[in-house]
């Protein structure tokens, strides 16, 4: 029994042991979108963070499930305390600028954006920041 607890502690550290250095990737398309990939091929959120101690910096990119707008490009500068980190992600699209958290619970990111500090450039033009989801550290390819 103790064997057990040992390996679980050992493997549920690994996750974090990473921080939140990576790209994390959530679909966002409904279930029926998915199943009409050939009209709804994007529909993608990602940070992609690299973490040096408590300081992360990074890129957050966002589009819409039939390709329409994008967001590519949105900065994240932010700082980690344990497995919970506030960002600050900027709009590639329209400069808005806004503040959320981040937290690592397993092997995923929880994300929920908690206000808007800065409206965007455009009226109207949509940010595209996602407002809250769970990502999926995506898999590092290794090389052949």
């Amino acid at each position: 029994m103790r064997v057990l607890a040992t390996l679980a502690l050992l493997l549920s550290f690994s996750a974090f042991s990473a921080g939140f250095e990576g790209t994390w990737v959530i679909d966002t398309r409904t279930a029926q979108e998915k199943k009409q990939e050939d009209l709804f091929s994007c529909g993608k959120s990602f940070f992609e963070l690299k973490q040096n101690g408590q300081d992360i910096v990074g890129l957050h990119s966002y589009n819409l499930p039939d390709c329409s707008r994008l967001n590519e490009g949105g900065t994240v500068v932010g700082t980690a305390k344990g497995s919970t980190a506030i960002l600050y992600v900027t709009s590639g699209r329209n400069g808005a600028i806004f503040k959320g958290r981040a937290a690592l619970k397993s092997d995923s990111l929880h994300w929920v954006t908690l206000k808007e500090l800065k409206a965007g450039d455009i009226e109207g033009d949509s940010p595209l920041i996602l407002e809250k989801g769970v990502l999926h550290r995506e898999k590092q390819q290794t090389p052949e």
